[in-house]
């Protein structure tokens, strides 16, 4: 079972999560004036806005669905290398963002506190944990193709967090090097998931993570859809 920091820390992410997704995929066009840092078009803050919606799947079956510390110990890297990744592009942008503003200070203590927390809740699970279940042989392709897949999205996190610049006139809507860089956040969470893949040894343990990504790439598929007229199909 969950410990109690453990809870009160994904209580605090899927309250975050609620928030963050709801405005940011509901009410994009809020984000220039209304945000840590001004995010247009709203493309971009949608694009936020369905991993933070992916983070509620995950928070949410976490907090009211999940019965065991296997089935969401795969999220705590996840949301280790997010939280890592969003403080520092913040350090690295900080003039991009607004200092006078109650919510930046939010958003700078919430993305320092993520990788300090989930250092802490793996810890006190990983310190205390038992006997291992018994691999179960049926999932060895889900394992090899997740790990596979996993190292792809965690090099296209990694290019898009060190060099940016390089993605802005291949991305398929209008981006800034911040966005690349707070986008590299979510494509990390993802490649990191799946880079766990292979630490699964029952399919008790599949539902939460994969949910979560597969939320994640349907908001995502969906926003072509919803902001046509901000993709660009003239790239280069």
């Amino acid at each position: 079972l969950l410990a109690p920091v453990a809870r009160n820390l994904v209580w605090i992410l899927f309250i975050l999560a609620i928030a963050n997704g709801i405005f940011l995929y509901v009410f994009p066009h809020l984000a220039e004036a209304h945000y840590a840092w001004p995010i247009k078009p709203p493309i971009n803050a949608a694009f936020m806005g369905a991993g933070y919606l992916a983070g509620m799947v995950a928070t949410g079956l976490a907090l009211f669905k999940a019965k065991f510390w296997r089935s969401v110990r795969i999220l705590f890297p996840a949301f280790f290398a997010l939280g890592l990744s969003l403080f520092i592009a913040t350090l690295l942008h900080v003039d991009r963002f607004k200092w006078d503003y109650v919510l930046t200070w939010i958003w700078t203590v919430v993305y320092f506190s993520i990788p300090v927390g989930s250092v802490i809740v793996w810890y006190l699970h990983e310190k205390n944990r038992k006997k291992l279940p018994t691999r179960d042989s049926r999932l060895h392709f889900l394992r090899q193709t997740s790990f596979a897949l996993g190292i792809a999205i965690t090099l296209l996190a990694t290019l898009l967090f060190i060099f940016p610049s390089i993605f802005l006139n291949v991305w398929p809507w209008q981006i800034t090097p911040l966005l690349a860089r707070a986008f590299a956040g979510w494509y990390f969470l993802a490649g990191v998931i799946l880079l766990f893949a292979p630490s699964l040894r029952q399919a008790n343990e599949i539902p939460v993570a994969f949910a979560t990504l597969v939320a994640w790439s349907v908001l995502s598929l969906l926003l072509p859809v919803l902001y046509g007229s901000s993709i660009r199909f003239n790239l280069g």
